[in-house]
């Protein structure tokens, strides 16, 4: 709460360990800027918490934030797509977000990354680790299985 205070968010990074990719998300952004909170998935924990907080600071100064927007200047080299998250994934997925609100649920968008190839993840040529990112514009009964049916799965 005070790092939300003071800074207007703050960056949960999660390690998913075993055959859960890492991801991070903001917590505040809604609170302090009514803008979407932000989640990425499926890169080295240090990086995604790093640009989901360059994510953030765009988005305070003015960035586009609209579902399928680009964004440019995040990772270098390489634009991500927002895309919205069904709420259905928010217990699993974010539940320290779901704990600071303890309301109905609050936007959060998804920055999905390209590989190297610059191939979006629904390109069957991506790389395995791209197509590994989450579809959780997808409710998660309608998602394909995998670890993070598994993961919206816990209880």
């Amino acid at each position: 709460m005070a790092h939300v205070q003071e800074h207007g968010w703050h960056v949960i990074g999660v390690g998913g360990g075993g055959d859960v990719p890492d991801w991070a998300f903001t917590v505040g952004l809604w609170h302090s800027h009514r803008i979407p909170e932000i989640s990425m998935f499926g890169l080295d924990l240090h990086g995604l918490m790093h640009w989901v907080g360059d994510a953030a600071t765009l988005l305070r100064d003015g960035a586009p934030r609209e579902p399928g927007i680009l964004l440019p200047d995040v990772v270098e080299g390489y634009q991500l797509r927002l895309q919205s998250v069904d709420n259905s994934w928010y217990r699993a997925l974010f539940g320290t977000a779901v704990g600071f609100y303890r309301q109905t649920p609050v936007p959060i968008v998804q920055m999905v990354w390209p590989d190297r190839e610059h191939r979006w993840p629904s390109d069957e040529q991506a790389s395995p680790g791209c197509r590994a990112q989450p579809n959780l514009h997808l409710p998660v009964g309608r998602h394909p299985q995998g670890v993070w049916t598994e993961e919206a799965a816990w209880p």
